[in-house]
């Protein structure tokens, strides 16, 4: 197997996020009707959009006049959501909801010496990231896993008794930092050192499947299969690749954000964790750039 070495920040891509019901949003308006019905319109509503002061649209660009037309975008469901959330506690649909656009009343919301964070809890999203080492990976869920919304992780990882190891190693970005001599001399040994790590792994995985065909006449399956790798995956060093699922909300990867974007933060984490806030504020702009959630 031909071996990589990763350079560049890990592959992150959005796979899910919140996604509105409608119609229960329309239903939540008829009890609303019955309950507050100052927080409805007097002529009815036909959809989400009826409740809110806007149509699910934003501006993103003013534009030029008479030159370059306005950029418009479609809000994600994650941002029409906190914004629902909001409104529901104060009741402020309809005429009670005043003219502001979604950015608008999420900045409103989280600003503040105490913002109201548990309505940005219902955004929910989920990402695919490859190709960040184990070493990595494990700070990620060491210090981002836990009990408290603000420490909110959901992992799915890739396992080692299931699969066979890829031959994908990180190179570590203080290597990619030093000078030019030092840094090919390094990245020499970096990859020499890898070749005999998963040589390693691959020949006590050769070897334990020969002793087993040997003693059992047949290739090892199920359990038996996975005992082999369980015990091949200690060769594996904490700069080979790795790839996960993770879940999570805008309070808490706000919070990650902030500690590992900084200049002190681990080299490879803070690559990381900059391409994934790009991709965020990219995403769903109202909810990574609004106060305290993601500040500078």
């Amino acid at each position: 197997m031909e071996l990589r070495f990763v350079t560049e920040a890990p592959t992150i891509t959005v796979q899910a996020e919140q996604q509105l019901d409608h119609a229960g949003v329309l239903e939540m308006a008829r009890w609303l009707q019955e309950h507050r019905p100052d927080c409805v319109p007097d002529e009815g509503f036909n959809s989400t959009f009826d409740l809110l002061p806007h149509d699910g649209t934003e501006v993103v660009a003013p534009g030029v006049p008479g030159e370059f037309p306005a950029t418009v975008r479609s809000l994600t469901d994650n941002e029409l959501l906190v914004e629902i959330a909001g409104r529901e506690c104060y009741h402020s649909f309809a005429e009670k909801a005043g003219k502001k656009s979604n950015k608008e009343y999420i900045e409103n919301t989280q600003k503040g010496v105490i913002p109201h964070a548990s309505i940005m809890y219902h955004a929910q999203m989920t990402f695919f990231i490859g190709d960040i080492s184990m070493r990595v990976a494990r700070e990620l869920q060491r210090n981002y896993i836990g009990h408290a919304k603000d420490e909110e992780g959901s992992p799915s990882q890739e396992s080692t008794r299931f699969t066979h190891h890829y031959g994908w190693y990180v190179v570590q970005p203080y290597i990619l930092r030093l000078p030019e001599d030092f840094r090919q001399y390094e990245l020499e040994r970096f990859e020499a050192q890898m070749r005999i790590e998963h040589k390693a792994y691959e020949d006590f995985i050769e070897r334990q499947m020969a002793t087993y065909r040997f003693e059992h006449h047949q290739e090892p399956k199920g359990l038996d299969r996975k005992r082999i790798y369980e015990a091949a995956a200690g060769y594996l060093p904490m700069q080979a690749s790795t790839s996960f699922v993770w879940t999570s909300n805008p309070i808490a990867l706000g919070k990650l954000f902030r500690e590992r974007c900084d200049e002190a933060a681990d080299l490879e984490f803070s690559r990381f964790a900059k391409k994934w806030r790009a991709l965020c504020r990219h995403r769903w702009p109202n909810l990574f750039l609004a106060k305290g959630t993601d500040e500078q």
